[in-house]
This record gives C-alpha cells, structure tokens and sequence, in this order.
C-alpha cells in the first residue's frame, strides 16, 4: 500500500475509532480534500462541489464536517484574504508541522521546521507548548503569471 493510501485509511480509522459514521457525504468530503491534498481548497469550491453531488446538503453541513473533520487532526483550515479553506492533514504522526503556503492557488509545500532554540533565546523562561511555522506567498507557478 503507498503511504498516501496509507494516510486515507488512516482518517477512515479515526473516525472510526471516534464513532463517527462514514457516510457517502463525508467520504465525499474526505476524498475531494485527499485528491487535492497539496492544497488549502477554499471552503466555497467544497460545497459548491459537494451540493452538486448532493443538493439536499446545506452549506452549514458542509461547514460542521469540515469543523468536525479538522477537531480529529484529518482535516486543517486556514483563513485567506479570500475566505476560509480547507486541506487534507496527512501526517498523523506530526499534527504540528511547518508550510509554505501560496496565497493565491492554495498550495502547500512541507518545510523542516527551523531551530526551536532560537526561539527559545528571544523568550527565556516562556514554556512553549507548541510550535507552527508559516510561510506565505506565491509558488513558482503563480510567482510566473
């Protein structure tokens, strides 16, 4: 099995594992976000999509899965200058992890988090209980247009 495939079942077990149910919408959700999981994909091309598929969904459904989604580490949102959206977590193992993230397309590129103890020196005697580096811009691709 290729690790990508890997990570899928993985999601389907921790939902599983939560007792939440597998329904058509929700691997829907998960298989929309999977194949586009380079991305932030913006909350409105999820439903937009997804009410396609489903026109009795509400966008307010759509909206609770993704919340639902990301409150099991399956799923991280991030709001843009144009509105919220939604990514494919697939690194179970390393729930805090660092991104360069396109402003403009959404795409995510997975960078090794800098030195944690350069951030130490600047706050001595803080307990840092976490740590998320970002950096946003423009991909090459977008960078080119």
């Amino acid at each position: 099995m290729k690790q990508a495939e890997k990570t899928y079942t993985e999601a389907i077990d921790v939902l599983k594992k939560d007792n939440v149910r597998i329904t058509k919408q929700r691997t829907s959700l998960l298989d929309m976000l999977f194949q586009k999981r380079d991305y932030y994909v913006p909350i409105t091309e999820i439903d937009h999509k997804l009410r396609q598929q489903y026109n009795r969904m509400s966008y307010d459904t759509v909206y609770r899965n993704v919340e639902m989604l990301e409150d099991l580490h399956v799923v991280e949102t991030r709001m843009f200058n144009n509105g919220l959206r939604a990514k494919y977590q697939c690194d179970f193992k390393h729930i805090n992890h660092s991104h360069f993230i396109c402003e403009n397309c959404g795409r995510v590129v997975e960078l090794t988090e800098p030195s944690i103890d350069s951030v130490k020196a600047q706050v001595p005697n803080f307990k840092i209980e976490t740590q998320n580096y970002e950096v946003m811009g423009l991909c090459d691709k977008c960078n080119r247009k």
